[in-house]
């Protein structure tokens, strides 16, 4: 490896020249598009995208591949590489069959993530919907109850049976937001910048509110009494209570923008104005004037507009109705003048349409309300003259029609029938055959032949600087979320000319599925769709009441579960659409065959859909080169090749470990994992980085979350981080539904509920009862070391008050590294696997720690790997050597009897050892086998040694004879030689430095023989393998996340918090200390530390609250002196805190025994290894499900 310099894109690097022109450009933040490329795998160069120009080369080259010479000069974006790139993903998406995004969003004039909010509703997270909703709409309650939905009419739900109710669905959040206090979107810092929007309608209101929140000052010309457009004054109050658009558009006002009403452009207020005061205008004035009719007799009084007679009743103003009214319309502004005229009193309410009723524009429902109503229609009519008495409209002569071929629009159009008429008497004729804009106000401008305002499409500017126009006003009448749209995407436009930058208004390339069939929904059973309460016809039509009541809570939820789940489940992580986007990609110009496979793979973990496979191999090399697995692999070539489990077989059969590595690294939807929720669904999560609670490794993890529910636990990426079956998938139990709630009291067969408080008062006083019949050391506590130190301290503080050793756990093993070196704990770390000569494992290591185990694998690369194990181990594929033994201690004992005999000088052990003769005396009769010779002398020749023990599975007897073979060669208290335990929890380590350090065995055998009658159980199930020797006991209480059989039979029960909402640390098993963060907030409303600490207080213990317990722990642990001085950076930092970092390597000036010598201990035993038995309530859960689900992990 020597340096070299090479350019990229006219920067000087200096670099190695063992690295690729990929990774030079990631390292030093230069962009190179890629599909197929890992830092954890060797280049592929499967996709194509990363192509450079290299200065002398005639063929573009593979920066993921290629290995730049001194003085390279490289291009990375060129019309060359452009054009290769486009070609590229033009071709993946040939064969790349799916939805982007659903077909609702697609049809959402807004894109409103439907799906998102659908989903997000379904697992009860109604929060987190209406800020999802809030993202894109500013009035969702009002647009729940009037938008026509297009959305609904291309859900997929239609073609099984009904499609989902997605407005209805808006409009249940956006009431439960109205009656919680909406919600404010957050608002940026001021940029000085003015806005002036006409227009307080739909357009001018979304406009306002998405440039309010980029920080811009905003004001509303208003030109009617108050805002809200169309919403206030061309939809009846039946539809859409004016109270509830109100509270909407307070939200507005609360973000700081100005709504002036009563100003109208043109008279009040001139564009010329505007330029001069504010940095941008937006118009917005809508198309409030009628389209005439076009017939003789208009001009007459008793004939008006449909928007006008919804402003005049709106606004109370009068009306002459008189008894028969007829409305000229097919629309839903027709429906909507008819139902009022019918609320007003009218005695007659005719609806003339030139169509069918099969043709009408109005919503089906809209229609048949109406006609609930009283309403009466007449069809194939068409007006063609105002009959009046020379004051007023009497009548109205129409045409009657009959549909002929379809018109532009693809509805049939009507032709006159000659000589056949009718005549309609009436006192109010009511024209709401369409709208149109007034451009009068705005002649300094632009406008179309239709009298809108012209406009550039792409960014609103009209024809005059700074002047932007939407909404209605450049569209003529639409519905009003596709007004809405127009007002966002105006502000998205405006805020970049603030800024001094021109663009256009985003248009997404996405792939879409049109090849569905009816087989493909068979696989779907029918279910009801929820409908909202409507009022009777008789009692509708008799006010302005609201007609309909929102969906219940469970209705919401049965209608959101509904949904199918389309549109892609990566979205938001897929890297193919990303560089779709960047390319503007056309995504169906290269036309040709699709694949269109059949799956069958019943995986609970992982999702596969090879449909949308881009074949870059991620998964497979990541399988094989990163895990040592080789559960997928590629079958076929060229475009029939396919990526399929080993021989073919469901992935659950396989030899997949469910690590979920094959999803991380997956740059599209090709495989996905399941959330860890009731409804799966694509949205952008929050993000809290903490460590995993299940083993001892302190893996990193970030916890992806929505509102109260963590979806998912993902590995750490920064740090190429790896997580094992556990880790990754082990969160179903923090949304169980499961979970207990409340705590129960249970005595003499009665059961009875009551508060934490209750429970941790009268377990407190049941407690200090015991002490004091039965004295010292009556109470024995048994603790999942799944808690944090600050947890543990506050227990052990318990323990000490309630003047009780007794304190352990069934995860705890005797400590023999403490009888050894006088410390129980590694003496070295994680990093110095690398740095080793070699690494002995021992036990199930990659089995119980699969994360852990890559890195021996890595390290295997350059350091010498033995592993000893009486079974087989998937560690075996990456030994140098691999001992299968015999389960018992014969050949620890030939290898300690080699090493003495053979590799040491004895009166140098005695020196350096205590208990030597009595450990040659062990060992003398043992035969020595040829295997356990050869690895005495591997291990004695090798200068640096760390042996890595499984502590789950490994006998005490062999761990003694491990650490002693350490002490006899002085392999240990040294760089990069030493042991590693890995613990068996999260955090036992942390827990023996808290003082919890006794083995459950130990407290159980003290309750069989009497000693204790009262025992807290904590995070374990032990009832099954202990229900014998707990009727021994007077009190048996329990906390713990689920019912269990433990819980069953204790006499109190309180209910516990996962790990993923609290805080604090663990110490792992390199005595790393590392920082747990909360991801969501308690269930319970409270966390653990807080439950213990109420049961402290109550047993008069005086802690606060964490900041308190953190300097007591650096008062009272003496490996943790100076804790509270590094609590808020932990970075880095081993215990013990002799220093800002800590000790890394244990031991270097002689051992923590009195005489600084280690000593050598032993014990007869018939086994080398143990079956691994798991209490932890958490992990056995997981372990049974995986078992139940023939999941190997």
């Amino acid at each position: 490896m020597s340096l070299i310099r090479v350019n990229i894109n006219n920067r000087e690097i200096t670099t190695t020249d063992d690295k690729t022109i990929l990774q030079i450009a990631l390292e030093n933040g230069i962009d190179i598009p890629n599909l197929c490329y890992s830092q954890n795998t060797k280049p592929y160069g499967s996709c194509g995208l990363c192509v450079v120009e290299v200065e002398g080369s005639p063929k573009l080259v593979r920066a993921c591949s290629t290995f730049p010479s001194d003085g390279m000069i490289i291009r990375t974006d060129t019309k060359r590489t452009i054009a290769a790139r486009k070609t590229a993903l033009e071709l993946l998406s040939s064969d790349h069959r799916g939805d982007c995004r659903p077909p609702c969003v697609n049809a959402c004039p807004a894109h409103t993530d439907c799906q998102g909010y659908v989903g997000l509703i379904a697992n009860g997270q109604y929060d987190e919907a209406i800020k999802l909703v809030k993202k894109v709409i500013p009035l969702p309650a009002s647009i729940g109850r009037v938008c026509p939905h297009p959305c609904e009419s291309e859900c997929r739900r239609g073609k099984v049976d009904k499609p989902i109710a997605i407005a209805d669905l808006k409009r249940y959040i956006g009431e439960i937001d109205i009656n919680k206090g909406p919600f404010v979107p957050e608002v940026k810092p001021s940029t000085g910048k003015r806005v002036a929007i006409i227009g307080g309608g739909p357009a001018g209101i979304s406009c306002a509110y998405f440039l309010s929140m980029e920080g811009h000052k905003v004001v509303i010309y208003e030109a009617q009494p108050h805002p809200g457009g169309m919403l206030r004054y061309g939809i009846p109050q039946y539809r859409l209570p004016k109270e509830l658009l109100d509270a909407e558009i307070n939200t507005l006002t609360k973000m700081g923008v100005e709504i002036i009403c009563n100003t109208k452009l043109g008279e009040d207020i001139t564009l010329s104005y505007l330029k001069k005061n504010y940095d941008a205008v937006f118009i917005a004035i809508g198309a409030w004037a009628s389209t005439p009719l076009n017939c003789p007799g208009e001009e007459l009084d008793g004939v008006m507009g449909g928007i006008e007679f919804l402003r005049r009743a709106t606004l109370s103003e009068p009306i002459y109705l008189g008894d028969k009214v007829v409305v000229i319309g097919g629309g839903n502004t027709a429906m909507d003048v008819a139902r009022t005229a019918v609320r007003l009193g009218a005695k007659s309410v005719q609806v003339l349409y030139r169509r069918t009723k099969e043709e009408m524009p109005a919503e089906e429902i809209e229609v048949k309300e109406a006609e609930e109503e009283g309403v009466e229609f007449t069809f194939l009519v068409a007006p063609i003259e105002i009959i009046g008495d020379g004051k007023r409209a009497t009548a109205i002569r129409c045409q009657r029609m009959m549909l002929g071929e379809p018109d532009k629009s693809g509805r049939r159009k009507p032709i006159p029938i000659e000589g056949d008429e009718i005549t309609f008497e009436a006192d109010l004729i009511i024209s709401a055959i369409g709208q149109k804009v007034n451009p009068e106000c705005v002649k300094e401008l632009e406008t179309t032949k239709w009298g809108t305002i012209s406009v550039n499409p792409n960014n609103f500017k009209t024809s005059m600087e700074g002047i932007f126009a939407g909404g209605e006003a450049v569209t003529g009448p639409k519905i009003a979320i596709e007004a809405i749209a127009q007002g966002k995407n105006a502000a998205y436009v405006i805020d970049n000319y603030l800024k001094g930058e021109e663009v256009s208004v985003p248009n997404p390339c996405y792939i879409v599925q049109d090849d569905l069939t009816e087989e493909d929904f068979k696989k779907y059973s029918r279910e009801e769709r929820q409908e909202q309460y409507v009022l009777p016809s008789s009692e509708r039509k008799i006010s302005f009441r609201p007609i309909s009541k929102a969906l219940t809570k469970e209705q919401a939820i049965k209608e959101a579960s509904r949904c199918l789940e389309c549109g892609c489940h990566d979205y938001f992580e897929c890297k193919l659409v990303n560089y779709l986007q960047k390319y503007n990609i056309k995504v169906d110009r290269i036309k040709g065959e699709k694949h269109k496979r059949d799956l069958n793979d019943t995986h609970p973990f992982i999702l596969r859909n090879p449909d949308k496979c881009i074949l870059c191999g991620l998964c497979y090399r990541t399988c094989e080169e990163v895990m040592g697995i080789t559960a997928l692999g590629l079958k076929g070539r060229g475009f029939n090749s396919e990526v399929i489990p080993e021989f073919n077989l469901p992935l659950n059969q396989s030899s997949c470990i469910s690590c979920g590595q094959c999803v991380d690294v997956c740059p599209t939807g090709a495989l996905i994992d399941r959330a860890a929720v009731n409804k799966q669904v694509p949205v952008e999560f929050d993000e809290v980085h903490s460590v995993c609670s299940y083993c001892g490794a302190g893996c990193e993890v970030v916890y992806q979350s929505k509102g109260d529910l963590v979806f998912k636990t993902l590995p750490n990426k920064e740090k190429a981080g790896v997580l094992c079956a556990r880790g990754r998938f082990g969160t179903e139990h923090i949304n169980s539904n499961l979970r207990l709630k409340t705590p129960f009291v249970f005595c003499e067969n009665a059961e009875s509920k009551v508060s934490i408080d209750e429970a941790l008062s009268l377990l407190s006083k049941k407690l200090k009862l015991i002490e004091g019949q039965y004295g010292k050391d009556s109470i024995g506590i048994l603790v999942s070391p799944k808690f944090t130190n600050e947890e543990a301290f506050v227990l052990r503080k318990i323990a000490e008050k309630l003047n009780t050793k007794y304190i352990g756990s069934m995860a705890m093993k005797n400590a023999v590294l403490e009888k050894i070196f006088g410390y129980d704990a590694s003496t070295n770390s994680y990093d110095e696997l690398f740095s080793t000569k070699l690494i002995v494992s021992f036990g199930d290591v990659a089995e119980n720690h699969p994360a852990f185990a890559t890195r021996l694998k890595n390290a295997a690369n350059k350091v010498k790997l033995v592993s000893i194990n009486s079974n087989d181990s998937r560690i075996k594929e990456w030994s140098n050597k691999f001992y299968k033994v015999d389960n018992n201690l014969d050949f620890l004992k030939g290898f300690i009897k080699s090493i003495i005999e053979e590799h040491i000088n004895e009166k140098e052990a005695k020196n350096s050892c205590n208990n030597f003769d009595a450990l040659k005396e062990f060992i003398k009769d043992v035969k020595v086998t040829t295997e356990a010779k050869e690895f005495a002398n591997i291990y004695a020749q090798a200068k640096k040694t760390i042996i890595v023990v499984d502590e789950d599975t490994t006998s005490e007897a062999s761990l003694m004879l491990l650490a002693d073979a350490l002490s006899l060669c002085k392999k240990v208290g040294k760089p990069h030689s030493g042991i590693i335990l890995l613990r068996s929890k999260a955090n036992t380590q942390g827990f023996i430095d808290m003082g919890i350090n006794m083995s459950g065995d130990e407290i159980l055998k003290e309750v069989e023989n009497g000693q204790i009658k009262g025992l807290v159980v904590i995070g374990e199930d032990i009832y099954n393998d202990y229900s014998n020797v707990l009727k021994n006991l007077k009190l048996l209480a329990t906390f713990d996340l689920f019912e269990t059989d433990t819980t069953k039979n204790s006499n109190i029960v309180i209910p516990i918090a996962s790990s993923a909402e609290g805080c604090g640390t663990y110490t792992n098993s390199c005595r790393k200390v590392q920082k747990l963060n909360r991801a969501i907030e308690p269930l319970l409303g409270t966390d653990n530390l807080c439950i213990f600490l109420k049961l402290a207080y109550n047993l008069g213990i005086q802690l606060k609250n964490i900041e308190d317990i953190v300097e007591n722990i650096s008062k009272e642990i003496p490996y943790y002196k100076g804790f509270n001085k590094v609590y808020d950076k932990l970075q880095n930092v081993f215990v013990p805190l002799n220093s800002s970092k800590g000790v890394q390597v244990l031991h270097t000036d002689g051992f923590n025994t009195e005489d600084k010598k280690s000593v050598l201990i032993f014990k007869e035993d018939r086994a080398m290894f143990h079956d691994k038995k798991v209490y932890d309530t958490v992990e056995k859960d997981f372990y049974n499900f995986a078992h139940k689900n023939n999941i190997k992990i």
